[in-house]
């Protein structure tokens, strides 16, 4: 596998205690890499799902403005839908 070297020219700090900080680094030892990596690799995998989901969850101009007017409009209730309506509860049936 190549990898790729990326310049880091951020930084983040995370406060944890200190038992917290040494099954982090105990972990990542038994991984074979280091703190940062450990923690970073499951943390973007999850940034990338959580923006992939809002992403799909976004609709356009033109969806929203067909959504809009589907809701404005709803449709009038079939025969079927009356007759169901009208039999009472489940549990009355």
């Amino acid at each position: 596998m190549v990898a790729l070297t990326l310049k880091k020219d951020a930084r983040l700090d995370l406060k944890t205690t200190m038992q917290n900080k040494e099954l982090l680094a105990q972990a990542a030892m038994l991984r074979g890499v280091d703190l940062t990596t450990f923690i970073m690799m499951p943390a973007l995998k999850a940034a990338r799902e959580v923006v992939a989901l809002n992403e799909k969850a976004q609709l356009d101009k033109q969806e929203q403005h067909a959504l809009f007017a589907a809701l404005s409009k709803p449709a009038k209730p079939t025969d079927a839908l009356k007759e169901l309506l009208s039999a009472g509860t489940f549990s009355e049936r």
